[in-house]
């Protein structure tokens, strides 16, 4: 019987399906349900040395010997640093060790309880990955125990640590096998014999889907591959994937989720790929997200230059390291078998176009009324949405974060236009000073930046620059307060929602004044708004 402590039971078998076979087992108490786990398992070969210096060279000399990964488990407090000398030279020699530490819970380390230290990161930059167990989510866990155990042999080998808190009790064993657990695997190159492979793992799929994420417009797949691609395959992008002429790729992807998760679509799981490729950076729809972590693909492989770990719907098989551009024309080369194409890529293309139809045709009557009844108000979705189609070809659009980001998606956008957003990490901090650096390096090039109120009070710091530029549009969406919390569940109650959406009273008049902007507040203005550089629209 093995240990029921759920995170060791993942971790142990990771370690079986990942391929390793020596484990230097030190003593102590901590660590008990651990050793026993392993000991106890088939397929590992055990080594037990009690000083836990001599069992890191003991492992260190095992690896060289073996070329593969070695694993040592010591219990908590300061038989983990006996390790130290070990570890460093492990990372100097480019030698794969797997060091596993037992460890008290966190919350009694500094408490005057025995064996206590903080012990992870204990060995700094001396190792390659370093992570913790704490927690009792298993998605989180196995995705670190799979990176932990990747990063022993990527690229440079070297060591790495895991570190397991435990509490007690330790010594309960009534689990009879090892869980059935997710692994992840890394592909790294796009070689002859990784071809074959990854053609291999194709053949296993029907129902293919390729969702580009964001990236530079200078970093665009010829419509020669993507045509190819499209006879197998369904692409959805949004506008920051920056496609560029000839795309095949579906992007409006917040209305097609609409569609298929809606009482409309019966038949949604149709929809569901069996396998999905991420390539690029950030996904801005949150319904996609979802709707693919709620019906997870058998097969999701992120392709990274980097060979990073991005589990973004918590399903994630493969990571291919390999350029995002050169693996999708690879990928247009591999011959897909008569036999296994379907209707998959037609039934989205179908939904896609029903889609765009329904939207053109419909009707404005859900504006709301401002002054009189002859004046509609559009909402700022429609404001975006009709800037978009108004702008120049090959102008920039630079998009804040929040709002602004988000309804610039549900609107088609002209090839020739490059999307700039920062969603590294999606704060409002910085939108606009980005935009004026960008337009400031592209002179030749119109740069419109669509922002909303605290994006833009929050950084008009941005404007008090020299290199101010004469090329700049901004349209500031001024709802006085963060639009986007109208969307959650903030409590109904006055004096909460003041505070949590930050209302304000503030227009920016004063400031495109102090800073010599053009500045706009009718809609009537858009076309000369567009016209015109140096120039500021503000809708309240």
């Amino acid at each position: 019987m093995l240990t029921n402590k759920r995170q060791i039971l993942e971790m142990v078998a990771l370690m079986r399906e990942h391929g390793i076979v020596d484990v230097v087992l030190c003593p102590g108490s901590r660590n008990v349900p651990i050793v026993h786990t392993i000991s106890q398992t088939e397929g590992f070969c055990c080594h037990a040395l009690t000083d836990e210096r001599s069992a890191g060279f003991f492992a260190l000399g095992r690896a060289l010997a073996t070329g593969k990964t070695v694993a040592v488990c010591v219990t908590s407090g300061s038989a983990l640093v006996n390790l130290h000398p070990a570890v460093t030279e492990a990372f100097y020699q480019q030698v794969p060790l797997l060091i596993i530490s037992a460890d008290r819970p966190s919350a009694w380390i500094g408490q005057m309880d025995g064996q206590t230290m903080p012990q992870t990161g204990v060995f700094g930059s001396m190792v390659k990955y370093s992570c913790c167990l704490e927690t009792n989510d298993i998605w989180h866990v196995n995705r670190m125990v799979n990176e932990a155990l990747l990063e022993c042999t990527h690229r440079s080998k070297g060591p790495v640590h895991i570190n397991v808190p435990i509490e007690e009790p330790l010594y309960e064993f009534g689990t009879e096998a090892l869980p059935s657990v997710r692994v992840i695997r890394r592909i790294e190159g796009l070689y002859p014999d990784k071809a074959r492979e990854i053609a291999e793992l194709l053949h296993q799929s029907t129902k293919r889907m390729i969702i580009i994420g964001q990236k530079p417009a200078d970093r665009q797949v010829k419509p020669a591959y993507m045509n190819e691609l499209n006879r197998g395959y369904v692409s959805l992008c949004e506008n920051l994937a920056n496609c560029g002429e000839g795309s095949v790729a579906l992007n409006i992807t917040d209305r097609l989720m609409d569609e298929v998760v809606g009482d409309r679509r019966r038949c949604a799981g149709d929809y569901r790929p069996d396998l999905v490729i991420t390539v690029g950076g950030h996904i801005v729809s949150k319904k996609l997200k979802n709707w693919l972590r709620q019906n997870p693909p058998k097969q999701h492989w992120h392709v990274s230059p980097e060979g990073t770990i991005a589990d973004t719907f918590g399903c994630l098989t493969t990571v291919i390291e390999a350029e995002p551009y050169r693996f999708l024309e690879m990928l247009a080369y591999i011959t897909i078998p008569i036999e296994e194409e379907s209707n998959y890529p037609q039934l989205w293309r179908t939904l896609a176009a029903e889609t765009k139809t329904q939207t053109t045709n419909k009707p404005q009557d859900e504006c709301a009324e401002m002054g009189g009844e002859s004046e509609p108000r559009i909402s700022e979705k429609e404001i975006v949405g009709k800037l978009m189609g108004m702008l120049p070809e090959g102008a920039v659009l630079h998009l804040a974060n929040s709002s602004s980001v988000r309804y610039a998606q549900e609107f088609p956008l002209h090839p020739s236009v490059t999307v700039c957003c920062n969603r590294g990490i999606n704060g409002i901090e910085g939108c606009l000073s980005s935009a004026v650096g960008f337009a400031s390096a592209t002179p030749e090039r119109q740069n419109f930046v669509v922002i909303g109120d605290l994006a833009f009070f929050y950084d008009q710091n941005a404007l008090w620059n020299r290199e101010l530029p004469d090329n700049l549009h901004i349209l500031l969406l001024n709802n006085h307060g963060g639009e986007i919390f109208n969307t959650l569940p903030v409590p109904d109650d006055e004096r909460t929602r003041s505070f949590v959406m930050a209302k304000h009273h503030t227009n920016a008049e004063a400031v495109a004044q102090q800073y010599g902007l053009l500045y706009m507040n009718r809609l009537e203005e858009m076309q000369e708004f567009v016209d015109k550089g140096h120039a500021l629209l503000e809708v309240e």
